[in-house]
């Protein structure tokens, strides 16, 4: 039987993200309260992170003040609060290669990271034509994309040719392709006859699978490059994966903090307790 921990860590957030940027055609200049997060799972001898957030100390910054991000925390302040370290992380999955998933890998100087093959070969591509991407790369930052190259090169990062099952016992990778980014990724972690689905960008909110005040029909995100087609076969291949959308883990959906076990410290950000594996005490107490 598998046995995982799992905890979702915002590092920052910004007050007043565009509705539509969540919710594909709803442009009607309203705002809500958007988390940049990340999870850590621990279990099976190990501690993995599904990405790693943003980097201040470098280019980062800039994308984080255009987004009017604010109470930023590294992630060794951010880990600290569930007790690790992050030269503890042994292993990394990055969802996509945008700023604020991939953008902190420098600070992880012991983990083996994992990411699609054609993620990092189309953020290149688009890199360099720039001229006709421009509109949906806003969120690409061509150092990180340079640092991932190194990684690959390095043998830190291993590119994938689609999914993993069985990472790990019990956790496995499956393919997001052609939908926020070409390359994405998402991961599934079971928990006794229940499956948990850490959803990188697929979805912002939970209202992406359940519809937008609970309507039932699904909405694709307003911010991607990918097929909206294909995004929502992917809600919805996600929402039938986990069998309840509580279960989906959405790093963007501050909502999160209100439907599970949660805390939040002094620094306004705030911590969700997920899963706890047998006699495992909790960590926000």
């Amino acid at each position: 039987m598998t046995s995982y921990s799992m905890w979702m860590l915002e590092y920052s957030h910004c007050l007043e993200h565009p509705v539509g940027c969540i919710f594909y055609g709803t442009w009607d200049g309203s705002t809500r309260k958007f988390a940049y997060s990340y999870v850590y799972i621990e279990g099976n001898g190990h501690r993995i992170l599904v990405d790693v957030g943003h980097d201040n100390r470098g280019s980062n910054r800039a994308y984080n003040d255009e987004n009017d991000i604010v109470d930023f925390q590294p992630p060794d302040v951010v880990l600290a609060k569930v007790g690790v370290k992050p030269e503890q992380i042994d292993t990394i999955i990055l969802t996509h290669a945008h700023y604020d998933h991939a953008g902190a890998a420098r600070y992880f100087p012991n983990a083996t990271f994992y990411l699609q093959r054609i993620e990092l070969e189309s953020s290149r591509w688009a890199l360099e034509n720039a001229h006709l991407y421009a509109s949906i790369i806003g969120a690409l930052d061509p150092e990180d994309v340079r640092m991932l190259e190194e990684m690959a090169d390095s043998g830190r990062l291993r590119l994938l040719d689609g999914p993993v099952e069985n990472l790990f016992p019990g956790l496995h990778i499956r393919t997001a392709l052609d939908t926020h980014t070409m390359g994405g990724q998402y991961v599934v972690v079971e928990d006794g006859s229940d499956n948990w689905v850490v959803t990188g960008d697929a979805l912002y909110s939970y209202e992406n699978a359940e519809g937008i005040g609970g309507s039932g029909v699904p909405v694709n995100i307003g911010f991607g490059g990918g097929s909206g087609w294909r995004g929502l076969q992917i809600i919805d291949e996600m929402s039938r994966t986990a069998g309840d959308t509580d279960r989906l883990v959405i790093v963007h959906e501050y909502d999160t903090f209100r439907r599970h076990p949660s805390r939040t410290y002094d620094d306004r950000l705030s911590v969700a307790e997920l899963i706890l594996a047998p006699g495992e005490s909790s960590r926000i107490d």
